[in-house]
């Protein structure tokens, strides 16, 4: 069907509207009839056969730089896009310096749309303004949830973006950090159905969590059991000036980012988020949690977001907190000693 003149007359008219025109190219030696597109995306197998040569198989993204010159010039492309397998792509476009564009080592199950899916998310982003560079990290992420799964199958958007939000955190210590915005495009994907699976529950709890201490542990373990196997749990925690008002002067012991560093290094924690507010409502409404849970020393009616949870479902949780475990005792008994 992609004759060189059905290739040709496509990319004459869309040059002259305006249109971008990316191309998933054919294995073939000759990419003539591609000439004067915008973009196009080969493997590295294909890209050494279309210039004459052979790519090894587990070749690096520096090996590849002249193969992408030779195609961006003899085809008048404003980008090239060669993708790498595990080692992720190259990039190099018009007037820029080739990009290496890491992947993410997975446990492959099946490439089959793997290709597709590249080309299909490049001109998402593409569409919505992005970049090239981010344009290909997007599609990179895309591709490596397209090989988790068997056969081809559509991967919904709100699994891809929050991909993009684990992955670009940096350092495991703050990869569950959120900003509200972001924790609700993750809610949004955890409620996506995918590939046959059922949500997880999402349960939520906040408080300041200065000094993380045992009884903080056992509180959020048996807070993230509420929700079951596939539970997600929230943790939202009290921005430093709310801790000051809250408890006085000397506190909080450790700031924010710490807490947060700390929490989220608990297997049982999800995601964690800083809130400046005097009490965590407005998060809730945003999120809506399944399960809503706060320490027994409160009532169900002194629980912020309560009636709101309970209005459509949701269930509000209780627990016991451990005796003896309280994070202004031990302050306390640190200036005494």
């Amino acid at each position: 069907v992609c004759t060189e003149a059905l290739c040709q007359g496509i990319i004459r008219r869309c040059r002259a509207a305006g249109v971008p025109v990316l191309i998933d190219p054919a294995a073939i030696e000759d990419y003539s009839k591609y000439r004067g597109a915008t973009a196009i995306t080969p493997n590295r197998t294909e890209a050494a056969l279309a210039v004459g040569g052979k790519a090894a198989a587990e070749s690096t993204p520096a090996e590849h730089v002249e193969l992408a010159r030779r195609l961006r010039a003899d085809l008048d492309l404003d980008a090239v896009v060669i993708t790498l397998d595990r080692h992720g792509a190259l990039l190099l476009e018009r007037d820029g310096q080739p990009t290496p564009v890491p992947t993410v080592a997975r446990q492959v199950y099946d490439v089959s749309g793997a290709g597709d899916m590249v080309l299909a998310a490049l001109a998402g982003a593409r569409a919505q303004g992005l970049g090239w560079l981010d344009a290909v990290r997007l599609a990179n992420y895309a591709a490596g949830l397209e090989v988790e799964v068997f056969g081809v199958a559509p991967i919904p958007i709100e699994r891809i973006h929050r991909e993009v939000l684990s992955r670009q955190r940096h350092g495991p210590s703050h990869s569950k950090l959120r900003t509200l915005e972001e924790l609700c495009v993750e809610v949004a994907a955890l409620r996506t159905p995918h590939n046959g699976q059922g949500p997880p529950t999402v349960v939520f709890t906040n408080g300041c969590f200065d000094m993380l201490h045992a009884g903080h542990l056992s509180l959020l373990q048996r807070a993230a059991a509420l929700g079951g196997e596939e539970a997600f749990l929230i943790v939202a925690i009290n921005a430093d000036e709310t801790v000051k008002r809250l408890k006085g002067p000397g506190r909080p012991v450790f700031r924010e980012a710490d807490r947060a560093a700390l929490l989220s290094g608990l297997e049982c924690v999800g995601a964690v988020l800083v809130f400046a507010e005097q009490t965590p409502e407005r998060v809730i409404q945003a999120i809506r949690p399944d399960v809503l849970v706060k320490g027994a020393e409160y009532s169900i009616d002194q629980v912020p977001g309560a009636p709101f949870v309970r209005s459509y479902g949701g269930r509000v949780e209780l627990l016991e907190m451990v005796p003896g475990q309280s994070t202004t005792g031990t302050v306390e008994r640190m200036r005494g000693a």
